[in-house]
């Protein structure tokens, strides 16, 4: 039985179809002709039609095996912040405008009580608001996001649901997973949780590829939501760190978690927790851009040295989100320049330390860090680095065979069509690769490091 997982990234099509216990059966992409259509400078947008035809393609090379077309519902996910305008045909009225146009400034504006003061131009609702003001759309126009067009072209009907993790940044209320009344005008669809079972596959594409009589189709997520469910974290507690340019932080909690200072925000988990997240200016971006293609070689030098006196906070840009909230503040690196061993490990142990400030924030608010992380993004690639994170948390560290957004689209579908939880099915679904446990090591460095690093952080903060 299998369970197939898309992924609408701004490249293009990715298809993932899934086993029940978890194991890939096929995989298909396709790219996007055009990246950005827009001309102008701080705009993005593409041609939805584009987005089918891609879809269309990797379906067709998909269903090309017989033994591919034992599937039985269908998931979706895509990048947040990405709209367009749909006539009641379910053909597009216009361009889709992509989740970094930045277009919709003065609309923001007057979006903000909305967002409690917080709206940035690239949040959906915006772009709404100034597609009403400048485009020629017809009276009978709906505003879908790009997951939910594609399911409009599954489904045959633009009449589908959305998602309440794609519906975060046009407005829907967190709390209750409704729109405020303010925007039941605007042409929006009705909203459900991820992985809600909805209608079934149109018949025409259903007999085109010889698919099985019933195909559902299940509400799906944003791209970011999708690969946590592809993590492995799925009950209260757990936590996903991706470390990438930067870091994301997203885990499970059973109340919300209120920050004043908005560095941690909150999604709804579709079991009914809570999805408390946040992301740093800091990450592996400061190594890649010293050692490029020595990172191996680095990794060599330093596992023999073990230890530095490099105290580096792990950012190239001035500012940051989380663990706390500064626009003016100074990453630094103290130490030798010249001891190019000294610095890489003072990197890997500045995102360590990060780590654990950020997992002392969350508990601070009444968060809770069960005893294994769970390790995505670049940085999981890195045995030191996931050593020295392993060390310096005190927990385990899990990293998770395809923590792809399309695999978090596979576990949508299977939850949806067994009418279960998605917790339920990421733990089954899920394999991870390999562990790394702590083993105690150097426990007096680097709970002194941790102690400089957090005194060293407050000196650079204004």
């Amino acid at each position: 039985m299998g369970f197939l997982g898309i992924d609408l990234g701004t490249g293009g099509v990715r298809c993932l179809l899934v086993e029940e216990d978890g194991g890939i059966r096929a995989e298909t992409s396709h790219e996007l002709r055009n990246r950005n259509l827009a001309r102008d400078a701080h705009r993005s947008e593409q041609d939805p039609r584009e987005w089918i035809f891609s879809l269309e393609r990797s379906l067709e090379e998909l269903f090309s095996t017989p033994a591919n077309r034992d599937i039985h519902a269908i998931a979706v996910d895509s990048t947040s912040g990405t709209v367009l305008p749909v006539c009641g045909d379910g053909q597009p009225a216009g361009m889709a405008l992509l989740y970094d146009d930045m277009r919709a400034a003065e609309e923001a504006t007057n979006c903000d009580e909305v967002f409690a003061g917080r709206c940035s131009p690239t949040f959906s609702l915006p772009k709404i608001l100034w597609m009403q003001n400048h485009l020629d759309l017809p009276e009978d126009v709906i505003f879908l996001h790009a997951a939910d067009f594609l399911n409009s072209w599954l489904a045959g009907t633009p009449e589908i649901p959305t998602d309440f993790t794609n519906a975060m940044k046009t407005g829907v209320d967190p709390v209750h997973g409704k729109w405020p009344r303010g925007l039941k005008d605007l042409g929006l669809p009705e909203v459900v949780a991820p992985g809600r079972r909805f209608g079934f596959l149109r018949e025409d594409l259903r007999r085109r590829w010889r698919l099985p009589r019933e195909v559902a189709l299940v509400s799906g997520a944003t791209d970011s939501n999708a690969a946590f469910y592809a993590s492995g974290a799925a009950s209260p507690g757990d936590w996903s760190t991706t470390i990438g340019t930067t870091m994301a932080f997203k885990g499970l909690s059973e109340a919300r978690i209120e920050d004043p200072q908005a560095r941690i925000y909150c999604h709804r988990h579709p079991d009914g927790s809570w999805l408390p997240g946040g992301a740093s200016n800091a990450g592996g971006e400061v190594v890649r851009r010293r050692f490029k293609d020595r990172i191996e070689e680095m990794e060599h030098r330093a596992r023999k040295r073990g230890e530095t006196r490099h105290l580096i906070y792990p950012s190239v840009r001035e500012g940051e989100r989380l663990p706390f909230a500064s626009s003016t503040f100074q990453p630094f690196s103290d130490g030798e320049q010249e001891d190019e061993v000294g610095y890489f490990l003072g990197c890997l142990e500045g995102i360590a330390y990060l780590e654990a400030l950020v997992f002392e924030l969350i508990e601070s608010f009444g968060g809770t860090v069960a005893d294994s992380v769970f390790a995505t993004g670049g940085g999981a690639r890195s045995d030191l680095s996931l050593e020295v994170r392993a060390e310096v948390l005190g927990k385990r560290i899990s990293i998770p065979a395809h923590p792809h957004s399309a695999m978090g689209a596979a576990i949508l579908a299977a939850a949806g069509f067994h009418k279960e939880t998605v917790g339920t099915w990421s733990r089954r679904m899920v394999k991870i690769s390999h562990i790394v446990e702590p083993k105690g090591r150097r426990e007096n460095y680097y709970r002194d490091r941790l102690l400089q690093f957090k005194a060293r952080c407050h000196q650079s903060l204004p």
